[in-house]
């Protein structure tokens, strides 16, 4: 070969392996990543719901930001799992959105950790300042604070600002929180109570973020109230309406303890005439009982609840008249009294447990000691002609109007027996025809008393015609 030839074979060479170096650095070449952690979960179907539990925790931007943070991303089956935990939770909208943050946060990691940063046994901590163990004694597992031990299925899926790694369970940094539903659920002898709730369609409602007090009546005294009805052998033979505000007598917003508890009334979440709150009788002096006939059961009050408290109670309390509140109430045993005169034509019961609606001014015992402390032959109801204490009785009933005190205005005011005027000039007070000047008791204990037709409003005197 000649020395020209060599040299033509030398640069040929030399040309095809340049070429060939160029090409193999092409193929090494690193790629670039544009997309954020939240790009990347969004574009894979797997974490679609956790996507969701981002965008509702307000958490898509945190997670967009630049720097590098590390994501145990749980799969959709994994959310699925979490919301099979609590037969409250069919979805994310169910899981309260503080919740659901504290959860999410706890599967980032402030800093930059794909799987070959890891070791065994290493403790991190997360964005929402709790820890996680990582075990690789069999795979790469992530033991949390409540003791999981949750797989890793996918490593490494990196992201301009992160690695993501996906997991088989969603990680809990503490027990779920038990809303009063829960603790429902959870209790053997509620289980009517919570089956009540659900033909009521009021689980949900118990679900929400209260807070609420609930009174649990046990499964002896719904089925007492079962037994009370001839026609009730189960909860299907109770119409729909009545069960609801029956199981809505037994709620009251606010976080009421027992503690917090006197001799009042407080409003239940039912309702009666013009959508008015229904009123629940609580007493303490001797004993604590609700609506006059029913009790606590011992140990099982202050249960308490991520959305209130629960007392568990011994007896269904059934919404009550303007009848019943009046027997219930310790101070209007005279009203009580001369309402039921044995002497009377006009029977008062009967009349007053009748549809209504009533506005009922309810004289309290010390009026009724006033009265006949004003007759010297007058020393018991009994002294009091029967025809003066029928004309005094129906002087303090209005028929066919339901006042609350915020309603009152001044004016003349129709009763059954006769025109009386309300004036509030100087506070809550009546003007009766004989030239009286009564005061409306205002107070939580007296006045705006709601039955189920009518409401009462406490008087220090008796109405004289």
């Amino acid at each position: 070969m000649t020395l020209k030839s060599i040299k033509k074979v030398f640069y040929l060479s030399l040309f095809l392996g340049f070429g060939l170096l160029t090409s193999c650095d092409d193929d090494n070449d690193t790629k670039i990543i544009e997309e954020n952690l939240v790009d990347i979960a969004s574009s894979d179907s797997n974490f679609s719901v956790l996507v969701q539990a981002l965008v509702k925790a307000d958490l898509v931007s945190a997670l967009e930001a630049d720097g590098a943070l590390t994501v145990f991303a749980p799969t959709n089956e994994a959310f699925q799992a979490l919301l099979d935990k609590k037969p409250a939770w069919n979805s994310l909208d169910d899981v309260p959105v503080d919740v659901l943050k504290e959860v999410l946060l706890y599967h980032v990691l402030p800093i930059y950790a794909p799987s070959q940063n890891l070791s065994d046994n290493q403790g991190v901590t997360t964005l929402n300042g709790a820890a996680l163990t990582i075990d690789l004694s069999s795979g790469v597992k992530i033991e949390s604070a409540t003791g999981q031990s949750v797989s890793v299925t996918q490593a490494d899926i990196l992201a301009k600002n992160g690695v993501i790694h996906a997991i088989n369970e969603v990680l809990l940094p503490g027990e779920l929180p038990k809303d009063i539903t829960d603790l429902a659920i959870a209790t053997p002898d509620l289980s009517i109570l919570v089956q009540a709730l659900q033909k009521a369609n009021l689980v949900s409602a118990l679900q929400a973020d209260g807070p609420f007090t609930v009174f649990a009546p046990t499964n002896a005294a719904f089925q007492a109230l079962l037994d009370s009805n001839a026609s009730w052998n189960s909860l299907d033979d109770i119409p729909v309406d009545v069960l609801t505000n029956v199981l809505l007598f037994h709620v009251v917003s606010g976080n009421i303890k027992s503690t917090d508890l006197s001799d009042t009334y407080v409003n239940t979440l039912a309702t009666g005439p013009n959508s008015e709150p229904l009123s629940l009788q609580v007493e303490v002096t001797g004993g604590i009982e609700f609506n006059g006939d029913s009790s606590p059961v011992s140990g099982l009050i202050d249960i308490e609840a991520s959305n209130g408290v629960v007392h568990v109670i011994d007896k269904v309390m059934m919404p009550a008249n303007v009848v019943t509140l009046a027997l219930n109430n310790a101070g209007f045993t005279s009203l009580v009294a001369a309402l039921t005169d044995s002497r009377h034509t006009t029977d008062f019961v009967s009349i007053l447990s009748g549809d209504g609606p009533f506005t009922i001014f309810a004289p309290t015992n010390a009026a009724f000691q006033a009265l006949l402390d004003s007759n010297a032959s007058w020393n018991s109801l009994a002294d009091v002609p029967i025809a003066t204490l029928d004309a005094v009785l129906k002087y303090h009933v209005v028929n066919g109007a339901n006042v609350q005190a915020d309603q009152l205005t001044n004016g003349d005011v129709t009763t059954l027996g006769g025109t009386i005027t309300i004036d509030l000039t100087s506070g809550a007070q009546i003007q009766t025809s004989s030239m009286q000047t009564v005061n409306i008791l205002v107070g939580t204990a007296t006045n705006d008393v709601q039955g189920t037709n009518g409401v009462i409003h406490a008087v220090d005197t008796v109405l004289l015609p």
